[in-house]
């Protein structure tokens, strides 16, 4: 993907640095909807999903911030799973 084809609230995110959003435009195809949804089973996605009820903006920041700690150990593809819940 090229950096210009990221969607806005990557590359408007105050969560990710420069080089963050470079290795996230890495990806060669993003996740399925599928895979996303075979996520949210995972105990700490589904602790995250549940603990910002109500209150999407924390919910998408937590996110972020959950799929930064997934670009830090090198799962980009984990990363997106988490970006497009």
């Amino acid at each position: 993907m090229d950096y210009d084809q990221l969607p806005p609230f990557v590359k408007e995110s105050t969560v990710f640095n420069a080089d963050d959003k470079i290795q996230l435009a890495k990806i060669d195809r993003l996740p399925t909807p599928q895979d996303v949804d075979e996520i949210t089973s995972l105990p700490e996605i589904y602790e995250l999903l549940n603990a910002f009820i109500g209150d999407p903006s924390s919910r998408n920041v937590h996110l972020q911030l959950k799929a930064k700690e997934y670009l830090q150990d090198n799962q980009l593809d984990m990363a997106w799973k988490v970006l497009l819940l």
